[in-house]
């Protein structure tokens, strides 16, 4: 859904940003390094993975086959993987569970370290097809005078790093802030019209959604750019200024006091510089930067600097409620917040439901990488 920023919760987090059975000699630890800092991946057992024999993987299945659908094109071990799995029948979950345990192996990222997870979700927002009185805030495509720069192009060590702005003469520069294109405009198509400034901001910080019309019909957008701007949170200005209650600031509160506040919302909203453009999506549904439409409770986004999309991924993390998330996902996406080598952001689905979990999620934990049985790891 290449989400933007991601639903970080509590007044630390959201406040601070509002808004990834043969036996055969094991290869030494391997380790990837980038420009801040580096990832080593040791190999341990299916033994270390809390609660893999418990997780009814088979609701990770569909999932797994939308990474492999993406992997199995590129690479010759994750082809035949994912050829055998497509191929197989898995009527339990332990038929699917015994596959991954004869055809993978399990790596630990970072031996003993732990990261942050945190949670994000697709908004349902009302929208409308044409510009009215009641819906009278513009959704922009991505403008006709923007540049795309794939810095990776450049330079291996920038993989994942994209920047968007504006040629002036033989120099390209920052495309316009939030201020100007809301007072100016862009020239670029509007697909679409919402009825607050608030709901906007907050699709483009989840990078994707499904608006509304007033006849029922549901359309689905998804991020097609942004203004290559710095991304501020507005929530951490907010705590600073005592706009917040102290204690636990969920977004859908925060949501709120911007729409009944509406003046100082739109000055608060300008101080974060970034600005995201959309485009429509063929169905409904959240699709992450990988391509494929993500998998509720199933799909994570990850810093691709590190972990490679698509990768199969053992999550050890908590839940806001407290209790354990452990389970197998796939990383399908990435997030301007999700940065290092163990970092991820849970996508727990759409609507309010999923709001009320994404919202509260800021969670310490670890992650294990999984590969086919055949993967070259000296070849990464």
């Amino acid at each position: 859904m290449n989400k933007k920023y991601g639903v970080i919760a509590g007044s630390a987090l959201i406040v601070g940003m509002l808004f990834m059975c043969a036996k055969r000699p094991e290869p030494p630890a391997l380790p990837v390094e980038n420009a801040v800092e580096s990832l080593t991946l040791t190999p341990a057992g299916f033994g270390r993975l809390n609660g893999f024999e418990k997780d009814d993987v088979l609701q990770a299945l569909p999932a797994l086959k939308k990474s492999c659908a993406v992997l199995g094109k590129k690479e010759k071990a994750w082809r035949g993987f994912c050829e055998k799995m497509n191929a197989a029948a898995f009527e339990t979950a332990d038929d699917l569970r015994a596959f991954i345990k004869r055809e993978m192996r399990v790596f630990a990222v970072n031996e003993g370290q732990t990261g942050l997870f945190t949670g994000y979700y697709e908004p349902e927002i009302a929208g409308s097809p044409v510009k009215t009185d009641e819906y009278a805030v513009p959704v922009y495509a991505l403008p006709d005078d923007i540049v795309k720069i794939n810095l990776a192009a450049f330079n291996p060590k920038f993989k994942g790093e994209v920047l968007f702005g504006k040629q002036t003469g033989r120099e390209i520069k920052p495309y316009m802030t939030r201020r100007d294109i809301e007072t100016n405009g862009v020239p670029a198509e509007t697909i679409a019209w919402v009825k607050e400034t608030a709901d906007l901001f907050i699709l483009q910080i989840q990078g994707s959604g499904i608006l509304i019309y007033p006849d029922g019909k549901r359309i689905g957008i998804g991020y097609a750019g942004d203004n290559g701007r710095v991304f501020t949170g507005i929530g951490g200005v907010m705590a600073k200024r005592g706009l917040l209650k102290k204690g636990v600031s969920t977004m859908a509160e925060i949501r709120q006091w911007l729409i009944d506040n509406p003046e100082q919302a739109r000055e608060l909203m300008r101080e974060n510089d970034r600005y995201i453009f959309f485009k429509r999506l063929d169905s409904v549904g959240a699709v992450g930067s990988l391509g494929v439409k993500l998998t509720a409770g199933r799909s994570l986004a990850v810093d691709p600097a590190f972990v490679p999309l698509g990768s199969f991924l053992w999550l050890e993390t908590t839940a806001p409620d407290g209790s354990a998330l452990n389970r197998l996902v796939t990383a399908q996406d990435t997030g301007s917040a999700i940065k290092g080598a163990i970092r991820g952001d849970f996508f727990w689905g759409t609507g309010e439901q999923a709001l009320k979990q994404a919202g509260r999620m800021k969670s310490k934990g670890t992650y294990y990488l999984l590969l086919p049985e055949r993967y070259d790891l000296n070849g990464r």
